[in-house]
């Protein structure tokens, strides 16, 4: 073979070579950018479900939970006028947190059975809830009205919550 013809042949297999690697190298860039871009948002979604929806309605939940424990049991011995200021100033506005997270942010909760049906039931034992207060009602409870409390939603919300921090760390790299 002529030494120049053979010359061409490996230089323009080299420079195919390079123009292939070239390619190969921006096309695994771009699968790197888009990958990095990827873990950013759902960092970002996970940030937010954490920061606005899931620990402002657990800690919410947690203090209904500790006042209906202590003050509210048949056998805590609190006088009844005082468990119905502790109902106006503490339970019913820390429901309407609650209620104000659901209406505004209910889409970062991206709930799932069970979650999904406890969130509804909750939104509609507290709705009854302030409304049979609104009027004057003291005597009855949602229940009565066929809206019991969802007892479950607590455990359903700590265990959510949980798990995107346990994800939410791990992609932070905290684990």
């Amino acid at each position: 073979m002529n030494p120049l013809l053979s010359l061409l042949i490996t230089s323009a297999g080299a420079a195919a070579g390079a123009v292939g690697k070239a390619l190969w190298d921006q096309l695994m860039a771009r699968q790197e950018e888009l990958s990095r871009i990827r873990r950013d948002k759902k960092i970002q979604l996970l940030e937010r479900q954490l920061s606005e929806f899931y620990w402002p309605i657990y800690i919410r939940l947690e203090k209904d939970n500790l006042i209906w424990e202590k003050v509210f049991d048949q056998n805590s011995g609190v006088d009844p006028a005082v468990q119905k200021t502790l109902e106006t100033t503490h339970i019913l506005p820390n429901h309407q947190e609650v209620m104000e997270i659901l209406s505004n942010k209910i889409h970062l909760a991206r709930a799932r059975e069970p979650l999904a049906k406890a969130l509804s039931d909750y939104i509609r034992h507290i709705a009854v809830y302030q409304a049979i207060r609104q009027a004057g009602i003291h005597d009855r409870d949602p229940l009565q009205f066929g809206e019991p409390y969802p007892t479950e939603i607590f455990k359903l919300i700590e265990s959510e919550k949980n798990r995107l921090q346990a994800e939410y760390d791990r992609l932070l790299g905290f684990v």
